[in-house]
């Protein structure tokens, strides 16, 4: 497993967003703390034009439960959002616990190398590192990925009727 405890990755925002309001939301729970300058990951990008995604650097807000807890409560009132869930590794627990806490906002939990075995009635694997010699990258694979941006995508696709 990688270590996200390195200084840098707590400086920057704790929370970045981009994409329309009010559109359908992908919530990214990042253990890794990616998107350290005010933007989303390059490779979200595209995905900005059609939904909201919010992007929370767990390494840059230490009480990310409460804030996870604060952005979900912020939508329950909007029953028009619809609202999606990512998150990796060390934290899948974790964020199965709080969106459980949502169930009647989240629609789905989408789990990139989660460190629990997972009940696919609460959460979905949508990419899973082999752990073999040829792995570039050690689990959890880092959300910014194009490999996580297409799982996503996917899972995203095969949930609209």
């Amino acid at each position: 497993m990688r270590d996200f405890s390195q200084p840098a990755r707590a400086t920057g925002p704790g929370v970045v967003a981009d994409g329309p309001t009010g559109a359908a939301t992908v919530l990214v729970i990042d253990p890794a703390g990616e998107a350290l300058h005010d933007e989303i990951p390059a490779t979200w990008r595209a995905l900005a034009d059609q939904m909201r995604i919010v992007w929370l650097r767990v390494p840059a807000a230490p009480s990310w439960k409460s804030t996870v807890d604060k952005v979900l409560s912020m939508h329950r009132d909007d029953t028009r959002t619809v609202l999606d869930v990512v998150t990796s590794g060390p934290i899948a627990a974790d964020v199965i616990d709080l969106a459980h806490g949502h169930e009647d906002l989240v629609r789905s939990v989408l789990l990139v190398d989660p460190e629990v075995d997972v009940d696919p009635s609460l959460a979905q694997v949508i990419v899973r590192s082999h752990g073999g010699p040829d792995d570039r990258i050690p689990a959890p694979l880092p959300l910014g990925h194009p490999d996580v941006v297409s799982g996503v995508v996917k899972a995203l696709d095969a949930m609209i009727p």
